[in-house]
């Protein structure tokens, strides 16, 4: 009897087994988030650096037997990118290559190359890599992220831990959100999504349902689960757009900024968002509002091939653009041959003139002996200012240094005309300053911030009436 309802179950299982094979035939296994990795899965890389260290000995061997330490390299999985230009540019985030000495970017299937650093920016925590390599690249697809909505299916494919190709899946939880990354540094308009998001995942995309790039991870909520944050997409656009000008990679001028891809009465091209005057692009016709289509007989396809066109363009090495003018029928074409030009580095000396009535120079041997200092000094001091000129009116005094200008290090009269190279008038410029004093028979040393606005004041003199009262050192 209990043979028999035993057959009788097994039996009743039959149809139920077979039921399930049918199913499998019916129900495509491809979902739309597999078809959203498959597309990209060979876009997505896995980036690691290599670093140095010694070993052996101690602080007394670091002195005084440097033989007995041994130097060592070692390979650290650092974080994730993905591929957007078929030459093998790969964006990232900076924290994920800053301060490596070699990079390395894995594919999918295994091929590793090594890559180079084109364009950081900390405060974008964006970077730009090329792949040293002359092959053609899968390029991922850009997505928007202008008209994300809450609630929708997103993608994450990185590298967390160390675990390649690893994809998780979440919705849009939120849009706009700032968060402070550390100290006095904030990422703000990010995506926030429930996609987990590990350590590894930094600088890999974000996906929406269409395996299209809609943002680049780069941040988890520490001690949360499956809050996770990108940056969008047209955040990256904008500031890839700045960071791979010629001007910010190169001492060149080209004097155009191309915006992203535009549409025209049917026609698709670049926007020409800015032309500078005096440079080849504004002798030759060009005007803000115009639409480029093709550079060097190639049509664009997004504001990457414009400017990875011109990459390795040397200065007064032409190359040509088709344009329409935005005041002209779609159909009518112009062809223009721009170049780039020499962009000399200006003189830190005449911009502190001119805008802030002072005069600054390296502490070398002649300047140290003049002010009592011991010996020179890599930094800037200031050793005239004008009366009733800015600097005066700011409190800074002869004799000041000058040790950083808007957050960057200053040590020499060409770090301070790098970082005003850009100045205007009614900018405000925040300096940091190294005040040595005296008070009787002691010196003091003491640092502090100060913000001048640049004013061009044609009445002023500088004439070294000022006193000052230095100690040496």
């Amino acid at each position: 009897m209990k043979r028999i309802a035993f057959i009788l179950m097994f039996s009743a299982l039959l149809p139920a087994a077979a039921s399930a094979e049918q199913l499998g035939e019916i129900f495509d296994r491809h979902t739309p988030i597999v078809k959203a990795y498959q597309k990209v899965q060979d876009s997505v890389v896995n980036i690691s650096g290599t670093q140095s260290y010694t070993s052996g000995g101690g602080l007394y061997d670091f002195f005084f037997s440097p033989r007995r330490q041994q130097r060592h390299t070692r390979k650290v999985e650092l974080g994730s990118g993905v591929v957007v230009h078929s030459d093998g540019y790969i964006i990232t985030n900076s924290h994920v290559v800053q301060g490596q000495e070699e990079l390395h970017v894995t594919f999918y299937n295994g091929k590793e190359y090594t890559a180079e650093i084109i364009s950081a920016d900390i405060e974008s925590d964006l970077a730009f890599l090329k792949i040293e390599s002359d092959e053609d690249f899968d390029a991922i697809d850009f997505g928007t992220s202008s008209d994300l909505m809450i609630g929708e299916t997103v993608i994450a494919v990185g590298n967390p831990l160390g675990f390649s190709s690893t994809v998780t899946e979440g919705i849009v939880s939120a849009i706009g959100r700032d968060i402070q990354v550390k100290q006095n540094f904030w990422l703000r308009g990010l995506i926030q999504t429930s996609a987990p998001i590990n350590p590894g995942n930094s600088g890999g995309p974000l996906l929406n349902i269409n395996g299209e790039l809609i943002g680049i991870n780069t941040a988890v909520s520490a001690g949360a689960q499956n809050i996770g944050f990108a940056i969008p997409i047209d955040t990256i656009a904008n500031s890839l757009a700045k960071m791979l000008m010629p001007e910010e990679l190169r001492r060149v001028r080209l004097g155009i900024v191309i915006g992203r891809m535009t549409t025209r009465d049917g026609l698709k091209g670049l926007n020409v968002e800015a032309v500078n005057e005096d440079t080849s692009a504004s002798r030759q016709g060009i005007r803000e509002g115009d639409i480029i289509t093709e550079v060097e007989g190639k049509k664009v396809t997004s504001f990457l091939d414009f400017y990875v066109s011109i990459m390795d363009k040397e200065i007064g090495e032409d190359f040509h653009v088709k344009y329409h003018k935005s005041s002209e029928p779609a159909d009518k074409e112009h062809h223009a041959t721009l170049t780039l030009q020499p962009r000399p580095i200006p003189d830190g000396v005449k911009i502190a003139q001119k805008y802030f009535q002072m005069e600054v120079s390296p502490l070398d041997d002649d300047v140290a002996r003049e002010f009592e200092f011991a010996q020179s000094y890599p930094v800037l001091i200031i050793t005239d200012i004008a009366e009733k000129g800015v600097a005066e009116e700011t409190g800074l005094q002869i004799g000041d240094i000058i040790l950083q200008v808007n957050s960057h290090p200053v040590s020499s009269v060409k770090d301070f005309s790098l970082a005003l190279e850009f100045l205007h008038e009614d900018d405000v410029v925040e300096l940091r300053i190294l005040r040595i004093g005296a008070r009787g028979p002691y010196s003091y040393q003491r640092q502090y911030m100060v913000k001048m606005k640049a004013k061009i004041r044609e009445d002023t003199k500088l004439n070294r009436k000022f006193k000052f009262e230095g100690k040496t050192i």
